[in-house]
């Protein structure tokens, strides 16, 4: 039990610093404007493809400083997030907030755990990127 919980940590602090380096070299697309909360972007570069499910990077670049559950500042979000391109559905696999925009600066968050699939809405902000990750080659 110790060693499958010390290998969690490990695994997603690993993702964490996976996530961090890339995400100051990504080529961010925008999916969507800045809304006075927050711009949305895809990484299509990281678009992978297993059968109908597609993976993809993602970020958020917040308006103002935000605060994570334990009151450190973070400007940027990167998440890892799974697509069903059938069935229109989408899951977060993991995500880093970081201290600057566009992933830049220190994490001061990250957790690596897959969440429930859940139904995209129509014009929402999981719509955009999964027209992004779910599009034809």
């Amino acid at each position: 039990m110790r060693r499958a919980r010390l290998r969690a940590v490990l695994a997603g602090a690993c993702l964490a610093g996976l996530l961090a380096n890339g995400a100051a070299l990504a080529d961010w697309t925008p999916v969507t404007t800045d809304d006075g909360i927050h711009a949305a972007f895809a990484d299509p570069a990281t678009i992978r493809r297993r059968g109908a499910i597609a993976s993809m990077h993602g970020l958020y670049n917040f308006s103002r400083r935000d605060l994570t559950p334990d009151g450190l500042p973070f400007l940027s979000t990167t998440v890892l997030r799974e697509y069903d391109c059938a069935e229109r559905r989408v899951r977060l696999l993991s995500f880093a907030d970081h201290s600057e925009h566009f992933g830049a600066g220190e994490v001061v968050s990250a957790a690596h755990r897959v969440r429930a699939w859940e139904a995209i809405v129509e014009g929402g902000v999981d719509d955009a990127f999964w027209r992004v990750a779910c599009r034809p080659d």
